[in-house]
């Protein structure tokens, strides 16, 4: 077993704290994300609020280790006058600054791919909606970070985008082509391509042959895929969506004369 550190000084006290009593001290704190305090008053609940931690000031006030976005947010709330608090002696301002870079560095980050499984648990509007266009398809999400499998995704962020900018239709639509092309890739589905294809298909929807673009992008591995739109990205710039529509695009326009296809606009 690895040494560990058997000065763990004084065990930290839970009180209820007066909103009016906690200060943010700026010499170590980030800036307040107003979105981010909208975002937990609007949503406000004891159940999700937790404990905030604090540092023991000198006149019975406190600084803000850990928790100032949801302070801030009870600080607005009508109904709330006090938090809950896990209150931790420290040696001065550089004392709560270690801390407050422990507690932030040390925590592990929950992935996207947990948020979508704990949303669509909770009945997230948002997971539910990505869970109807993957399985519209023949698809899902990744049980776990990492556990690639044929037609899973871990492209949580960048299916919500297509919902969003293209629609469920062309969402579905670009899942499904990529299937087709590369069913047995564990890693077909990934976000830029989902995109990219979405974007094309939105904006040919009635013209363009589902069939024709697998055919067409078949015979590329994504790995040259790719390459072909860093060559278009080198050129003329742009984002990776926009060089992959690109590149998809020539590939199935390639040899005609009619029913041609354009990348179409990039939707915010």
């Amino acid at each position: 077993m690895s040494m560990i550190n058997k000065d763990i000084g004084q065990k930290p006290v839970l009180e209820w704290v007066d909103v009016g009593l906690i200060d943010v001290d700026g010499n170590y704190q980030r800036e307040i994300k107003p979105h981010l305090v909208d975002k937990i008053l609007r949503g406000f609940s004891w159940s999700k609020f937790g404990a905030i931690v604090l540092s023991r000031q000198e006149g019975g006030r406190f600084a803000v280790v850990e928790g100032q976005h949801r302070w801030k947010a009870a600080c607005m709330h009508p109904s709330v006058t006090d938090v809950p608090a896990v209150i931790v002696t420290h040696d001065g301002t550089k004392s709560e600054a270690e801390s407050f870079l422990a507690i932030n560095r040390d925590r592990m980050a929950v992935t996207s791919v947990e948020q979508y499984w704990a949303g669509l648990t909770a009945g997230d509007d948002t997971a539910i909606a990505i869970s109807n266009v993957l399985q519209a398809s023949g698809c899902d999400v990744v049980p776990a970070q990492g556990h690639y499998r044929p037609n899973l995704t871990n492209s949580i962020s960048a299916i919500d985008r297509c919902l969003k900018r293209y629609g469920a239709g062309a969402t579905r639509r670009a899942l499904m082509v990529i299937r087709a092309a590369w069913p047995d890739d564990a890693k077909a589905l990934r976000g830029t391509l989902i995109t990219a294809l979405a974007r094309i298909i939105r904006s040919n929807e009635k013209t363009i042959a589902e069939s024709e673009l697998v055919a067409a992008i078949r015979p590329q591995s994504i790995a040259k895929l790719t390459a072909h739109a860093e060559a278009f990205r080198k050129l003329s710039g742009g984002s990776a969506e926009t060089a992959l529509s690109k590149a998809i695009t020539e590939l199935y326009n390639k040899g005609k004369r009619t029913n041609l296809i354009y990348i179409g606009e990039q939707r915010a």
